[in-house]
């Protein structure tokens, strides 16, 4: 489904702050695959949902979905494919627009918008009935303003919103790390929902090694711009977190004193 095929991207080339960002990454997923992402800062986690979504060029390789080669393709363009929850609940929504006009954006992610009446009873019907998932009473309140909700509100919305059309990928990039512990269970078990209710191919990045493993069917570790861990099946059903930071060592040749070493 994705293919992510030797890829690098190395910022500030030439220069005296050259990073390599991702080195020679390769990454299968097949539908449905619901991967989580760890790896300490400067791993490459973003820079990896960067290069898939289109925020930038990546130097070398290709990635593809569904057989389509997306490579070069604009990040706008890539949008009627892929959606993205990112860190900041700020950052998914129009603060300015009501919550049936963000809705409607989404709605129509990625096809042609034409003239005509933007939110018609039909979709307002289907926007009450998606909010209702969420259990949050926002179905009723579908003319507020966006900026009148909780952080957690909006990024609830957010995740509804990057899931209402059912995407070939979603990319959470770490999109509950804002959120206090009590909200931030609430969103993953939505996320799950969602997911899983779907069968939506999604990676996930979070620097929680509980969530890397008690959500989805497979976690990478990156380092130093690769992955150097890929645990799925039995593997990662019988898995802890004390032999995933055997495995970390091993796998990195880097000695940690506890798990912060690569959650910081």
């Amino acid at each position: 489904m994705l293919s992510v095929r030797q890829i690098v991207k190395v910022f500030n080339k030439g220069t005296i702050n050259e990073k390599v960002a991702i080195d020679h990454l390769s990454l299968e997923l097949d539908p449905g695959d619901f991967v989580t992402v760890i790896g300490s800062n400067g791993a490459g986690k973003s820079t990896l949902l960067n290069s898939v979504a289109g925020n930038f060029p990546v130097d070398s390789g290709e990635i593809a979905i569904d057989g389509r080669d997306i490579t070069n393709l604009p990040q706008h363009k890539r949008a009627g494919l892929i959606s993205r929850v990112f860190q900041d609940p700020m950052l998914g929504t129009a603060a300015s627009m009501t919550i049936e006009e963000n809705m409607i954006m989404a709605f129509k992610r990625g096809h042609n918008r034409r003239l005509r009446r933007a939110i018609g009873s039909r979709e307002r019907a289907l926007f009450k009935e998606k909010l209702a998932l969420l259990g949050l009473g926002l179905e009723s309140r579908l003319t507020n303003k966006v900026s009148l909700l909780s952080g957690g509100q909006r990024q609830a919305l957010t995740l509804l919103m990057a899931a209402l059309q059912e995407p070939k990928l979603l990319l959470l990039d770490e999109h509950t790390a804002a959120l206090d512990p009590k909200t931030a269970e609430k969103v993953l078990d939505l996320t799950s929902r969602f997911i899983n209710g779907a069968n939506l191919t999604t990676l996930m990045i979070t620097h929680n090694l509980d969530h890397a493993l008690a959500y989805g069917n497979r976690t990478i570790m990156m380092h130093e711009g690769r992955i150097i861990l890929d645990i799925k099946g039995n593997e990662r059903s019988n898995m802890t977190i004390a032999r995933l930071l055997e495995m970390f060592e091993k796998a990195s040749g880097t000695h940690i004193n506890n798990d912060r070493m690569i959650l910081a």
